[in-house]
C-alpha cells in the first residue's frame, strides 16, 4: 500500500543553506530509497515557484504569499489545512521547525536545534520571536519529533519537557560531492575563482553572532605574524555581522581576512580541499554540517567543544573552548606547523565522515514515517 508523505519544501524556493540542504538532500534520497512511497510538496513565499520542479516530488502545490502572513493564518483560524491542500497525504513533515494544521495526517516535526531559547541573544529577534512562542505547541501537537543530534535531543526534553521516547534523532549527512580532492587542483581552483593564494584557513557558514566569528578573528590575529596563512571567511552575511567587521579593522587584518561571501554547494569541495583547516568555533549548533563536510574533504577541522559539536567531529576534530582565544590561536597554530598532525587528522575526519550519510538520514526518517501511519505515533 502506497505512503503519501507531504513534506513542507519551501526552504527549497530560496538561495540553499542549513534547512534547505537538509530538506533537499531528504527529498533525494526519500524517492530513490522509497518506491512504494508518494512525496507531496507543499510551500510558500512569493517567489513564483512550482514544488514539482524539484526531483522527487510526485506533486507539488504553492501558496504565493508570505509565509510568515502564512503563519499568522494558521494561528488564527487554523486554515488552510496543509493535508487537505496536497489532496490527502497520511504523513506530514515540518522540516523547518512548524507543524502547519492538520486535517487527518500525522504529524512530524523536525528540530534542527533550540538556540533560540537556549541562547536568544544570539539569534536575530525576527527568529528568536515567532519560534520561540510557538515551537513548544508545535512539539505537542507533533506525532513524532526528529532532532539532528543527541545535544538537540537533549535540549527538547528539558526546554520543552517533551518526553524522550517522542525525539528521535537522526543524524545528517555529507552530499557525495563532498569527497577528497587533488590539493594542487584544488589550490588552483581557489586560485582561479577567488584570487586566494598561499595556505589558508577556512570558516564556512554565516557571518552572524553564533558563529563566533570576532574571536576568531582576535585568534588568528595573534597567530597572524607567525603564519603566513590567511583567514577566509565563506558565507553570507547575517544579524550583527558588523561587530565581526569591526575586529577585522580594529586588528589590522584586513590584507589577511578575505570575506568570500555565499559559497555555492559545487565550490564548497574545493575550498575545504585546498585549506590548512576548517575552524569552526561556533557557540552552539544543533549539527553542524560544515564540520563533516570538511571532514568528508580530507580537511582537519578545529571546532568548538559545545552542543552537538563533539559528538559530530568525535575524536577527529581539535576541539577548543569556544570563547578562549589563546586556545583556538594555539589550535590554529598546532595545525600549521605540524604536518604529521595534519595528516593524521585528515585520515581520522574521513573515516568520521563516513559515519553520517543522507541515505542513512533518509532511511530512517522513513521508519518514522511509516511508525506514526501504522502505530498512530511515537508518544
Amino acid at each position: 500500500m502506497t505512503m503519501r508523505i507531504g513534506i513542507d519544501v519551501s526552504p527549497l524556493a530560496t538561495r540553499r543553506t542549513g534547512v534547505g540542504n537538509y530538506c533537499a538532500h531528504l527529498v533525494k534520497h526519500l524517492a530513490a530509497s522509497a518506491p512504494d512511497v508518494e512525496l507531496h510538496g507543499f510551500s510558500s513565499g512569493l517567489r513564483a515557484w512550482n514544488p514539482v520542479s524539484e526531483p522527487g516530488l510526485s506533486t507539488g502545490r504553492h501558496l504565493r504569499l508570505p509565509t510568515r502572513a502564512l503563519y499568522r493564518l494558521w494561528d488564527w483560524t487554523g486554515l488552510p489545512k496543509a493535508d487537505r491542500l496536497l489532496g490527502g497525504v497520511d504523513v506530514f513533515h515540518g522540516v523547518n521547525y512548524v507543524l502547519p494544521p492538520l486535517e487527518h495526517a500525522k504529524g512530524v516535526l523536525t528540530i534542527h536545534d533550540l538556540a533560540f531559547l537556549r541562547h536568544p541573544e544570539l539569534c536575530s529577534p525576527r527568529i528568536a520571536g515567532y519560534f520561540a512562542q510557538n515551537i513548544r505547541r508545535f512539539a505537542q501537537q507533533a506525532d513524532a519529533i526528529i532532532a539532528c543530534s543527541e545535544a538537540t535531543r537533549r535540549d527538547i526534553s528539558e526546554l520543552l519537557a517533551i518526553s524522550g521516547e517522542r525525539v528521535i534523532t537522526i543524524y545528517e549527512g555529507a552530499d557525495r560531492r563532498f569527497q577528497p580532492m587533488d590539493r594542487a587542483e584544488a589550490t588552483e581552483r581557489v586560485r582561479k575563482t577567488w584570487n586566494i593564494t598561499g595556505p589558508y584557513f577556512v570558516f564556512v557558514g554565516a557571518i552572524e553572532p553564533r558563529k563566533n566569528l570576532t574571536t576568531l578573528v582576535e585568534a588568528f590575529a595573534r597567530v597572524a605574524q607567525e603564519l603566513p596563512h590567511h583567514l577566509v571567511l565563506a558565507g553570507g552575511v547575517g544579524w550583527r555581522a558588523e561587530p565581526v567587521f569591526d575586529a577585522i579593522e580594529r586588528h589590522g587584518m584586513n590584507a589577511r581576512v578575505q570575506r568570500i561571501g555565499y559559497v555555492a554547494h559545487d565550490d564548497l569541495p574545493a575550498l575545504y580541499a585546498a585549506a590548512e583547516a576548517m575552524v569552526f568555533p561556533s557557540l552552539y549548533e544543533g549539527f553542524g554540517l560544515p564540520v563533516i563536510e570538511a571532514m568528508a574533504c580530507g580537511c582537519p577541522v578545529i571546532t568548538a567543544d559545545n552542543s552537538s559539536l563533539p559528538e559530530v567531529a568525535g575524536e577527529a576534530g581539535l576541539l577548543v573552548q569556544a570563547t578562549d582565544i589563546e586556545a583556538l590561536a594555539n589550535a590554529m597554530r598546532r595545525l600549521a606547523t605540524d604536518a604529521a598532525l595534519r595528516d593524521f587528522m585528515r585520515m581520522a575526519g574521513l573515516q568520521q565522515a563516513g559515519r553520517f550519510s543522507w541515505e542513512t538520514t533518509a532511511r530512517q526518517t522513513l521508519d518514522v514515517y511509516r511508525h506514526v501511519w501504522e502505530e498512530g505515533g511515537v508518544r
